[in-house]
């Protein structure tokens, strides 16, 4: 129990003094005596542009000894990752033609996020083209009709609209011919038309405003370097003596009484158990003369009460 106590208050002193001197906790610290070299070895591991500087502390004391900064050592922490990345690219486009598409889209792409980077190649099952948005559209429908061998040039015989494809066209233009003469006396005359109709309308339909194709590019992307850096800083203890100013102060003796407290309390715990134990044998011997004394007065008591029974 008093083992465990001691590392807690270890580690709790550790903690402290790394709070009051580095900005990075270390992820290990040891407490050894070595060849009779007294250290404490703290190991961190932190990002590349730590400054090491950073990381070693002033003098400080711990359990009695005062210790001093002697080295730092350092171990880069490599890494070499490589995996399967796919990233998706989108285009837009005015028609739906994979001619056109692909006009759009480079073969291949370099990735690099900072860390990982790669070539990418297009994958080209996985291209998917949808519309954007649709829009209703119109254009003209347009017909001609020639109708002929009429007798006179007569609106009459034009029909107003007509019908192609569906769609119900309005006549827009008339162009009258004469097809024959007859001699009227000594002039020729029109004897017969034929009318050329010209007729237009409008065809609706909907049409797509444009089209967005998404494709994959899928490769390895690879990430290489120091990933971070491992730093051990030792620093070599010396025993913490008490000055003269600090006896003359009491400290020296507040110290001195500190180190001994355990075996004096050892002892004063030992020494209580003694005069314990001799105030109870004491007691006990006086309670057993006590009952002595008086059985004997019991005794003399009955000796006198017998012979005064006999005297009478």
């Amino acid at each position: 129990m008093k083992k465990c106590v001691s590392l807690i208050s270890l580690a709790l002193a550790f903690a402290m003094s790394t709070g009051a001197f580095a900005m990075e906790v270390p992820t290990d610290t040891v407490v050894q005596n070595l060849n009779g070299s007294q250290q404490v070895i703290k190991t961190f591991t932190v990002a590349p542009d730590e400054d090491p500087q950073t990381l070693i502390e002033e003098p400080f004391e711990l359990e009695g000894y005062l210790y001093t900064f002697k080295d730092i050592t350092k171990v880069e922490n490599l890494i070499d990752d490589t995996k399967r990345y796919t990233e998706v690219v989108t285009v837009e486009t005015t028609d739906d033609d994979l001619s056109v598409i692909l006009e759009k889209l480079m073969p291949t792409i370099e990735y690099d996020d900072g860390q990982y980077h790669g070539t990418l190649t297009l994958d080209h099952t996985s291209l998917y083209t949808e519309a954007t948005s649709y829009s209703t559209r119109s254009y003209t429908v347009s017909e001609t009709k020639t109708i002929g061998q009429l007798d006179r040039n007569d609106m009459s015989y034009v029909p107003a609209t007509t019908v192609k494809n569906g769609v119900t066209l309005s006549l827009a233009d008339v162009d009258w011919q004469v097809t024959g003469t007859d001699l009227v006396g000594e002039v020729l005359a029109p004897s017969s038309y034929q009318a050329v109709a010209t007729y237009s309308g409008k065809a609706y339909y909907t049409a797509a405003d444009g089209y967005v194709t998404t494709a994959e590019y899928v490769g390895e992307i690879r990430r290489e370097g120091i990933e971070d850096i491992t730093y051990t800083v030792t620093y070599l203890g010396e025993p913490v003596l008490p000055s003269y100013e600090d006896e003359a102060n009491g400290e020296g003796w507040a110290s001195m009484l500190k180190s001994a407290w355990p075996y004096l309390a050892g002892g004063s715990c030992f020494l209580a158990a003694g005069v314990l134990g001799t105030l109870l044998w004491r007691s006990r011997r006086q309670v057993k003369l006590l009952r002595e004394a008086q059985d004997t007065l019991q005794e003399d008591d009955f000796e006198e009460e017998r012979e005064e029974d006999q005297g009478e």
